[in-house]
């Protein structure tokens, strides 16, 4: 017997015993991937006040340059969709500041501005598109996402986010 015959008749006996494998009467599916639950984005509601001192609480971003972060509690919420929405403060030291309104989705790892403040209100962006956030102690929403926000792809309740703007975990490395 030649090598290629060998082959055909090793490869023949192959199947039958495979197929003989399957000794039950059902039929054989081929493996499939698991559908992907449909999501669909809450309406968002802009709070009605910018954001109050009072209600800033600071947390640390490690950047070269200088300046501070902030998260305002009084409008911090988890949405139904799954989305955490709260308002950004960005102030240099300087003393220029800026909030904006903005969207976290843990399940993707995405951001969303829905608001820039202005001088006594909010306004809508041009741009509002859902944007990938950078898993880096250098960016604010990353670190947001990472350390105060999510618990893998599960948002955290608007309390325990507090609880750990207030009471952040040390680094003793």
């Amino acid at each position: 017997m030649q090598a290629r015959d060998f082959s055909w008749a090793v490869s023949a006996v192959m199947v039958a015993v495979l197929t003989a494998c399957n000794t039950s009467n059902e039929r054989v599916e081929t493996w499939r991937e698991p559908m992907k639950e449909k999501w669909e984005e809450a309406e968002t509601v802009l709070p009605t006040a910018l954001p109050r001192a009072s209600d800033l609480i600071e947390f640390e971003v490690r950047r070269r340059d200088r300046g501070s972060f902030f998260v305002d509690s009084a409008n911090l919420t988890v949405g139904p969709d799954g989305i955490t929405r709260l308002a950004l403060v960005a102030r240099s030291d300087a003393g220029a500041s800026s909030a904006t309104y903005e969207g976290f989705r843990c399940a993707t790892w995405q951001s969303r501005l829905y608001a820039i403040a202005g001088e006594t209100e909010w306004s809508a962006p041009r741009i509002s598109d859902w944007r990938d956030v950078a898993n880096s102690s250098f960016d604010p929403k990353g670190v947001l996402m990472q350390e105060f926000l999510c618990d893998g792809t599960t948002p955290r309740t608007p309390a325990q986010v507090v609880q750990r703007l207030r009471y952040p975990t040390v680094d003793w490395r």
